[in-house]
């Protein structure tokens, strides 16, 4: 029950305004890598939308690797944690950037196994989101070297208050937007909750 807790401080309630505040942090420590931390989160947010449309619309997967949709959830906690923890370090110590970004990896990847799956989705939706999310995380880090950022303590401290108070608040996804516009679009009737392979496994375990 505590990891399946703990999985839904994953979700757009708290990482949307984890992504805020480091948007915050790099518009008044490097104002230029704002735009680059906004393509890095654009980017990301859509591949998971266009699967989760592509799935809920039209039934689009890949049954071979039972992979229906990318876990939102993952790659939010993949692409936040590091990027912030690295960002932290920065501020500390320059030369700890990238062994807080390992170590930032290493703690989305236990929380998109053990608490992401199987409670919100099946461990390679939850793996594949990781995934995702973990290579935008080191790609825009990346990009970063060639500019100095170094976030302010009160920021990083007002910072801290936000996301506390987000995590306390009610949580909220996507999903009910998602089944909207993918009938919407695709015209079906309903939206696609399941693949219909693991459907046909739940039948054949009940009976």
């Amino acid at each position: 029950m505590i990891r399946e807790e703990l999985a839904q401080y994953g979700g757009i309630t708290v990482m949307i305004p984890a992504a805020v505040v480091i948007a915050v942090w790099l518009w008044y420590s490097r104002p230029q890598a704002v735009k680059w931390w906004l393509m890095t989160i654009a980017c990301t947010y859509s591949i998971v939308a266009f699967s989760k449309l592509l799935f809920k619309g039209w039934g689009v997967a890949l049954q071979q690797v039972d992979i229906a949709v990318l876990s939102g959830h993952a790659m939010n906690t993949s692409l936040m944690v590091p990027v912030a923890m690295s960002l932290v370090a920065r501020r500390v110590n320059p030369e700890w950037r990238w062994p807080a970004a390992i170590a930032g990896m290493l703690i989305a990847g236990w929380f998109s196994a053990y608490c992401v799956a199987p409670y919100i989705h099946p461990l390679n939706e939850a793996l594949a989101g990781g995934f995702l999310g973990g290579m935008a995380a080191l790609a825009f880090l990346w990009r970063l070297e060639v500019v100095e950022v170094r976030v302010s303590p009160s920021l990083i401290g007002g910072g801290m208050v936000i996301l506390l108070l987000s995590a306390m608040a009610p949580k909220y996804n996507a999903e009910k937007l998602l089944n909207h516009v993918a009938v919407a679009v695709s015209g079906a009737d309903q939206a696609h909750q399941e693949p219909s392979w693991r459907t046909s496994s739940m039948q054949l375990n009940a009976e």
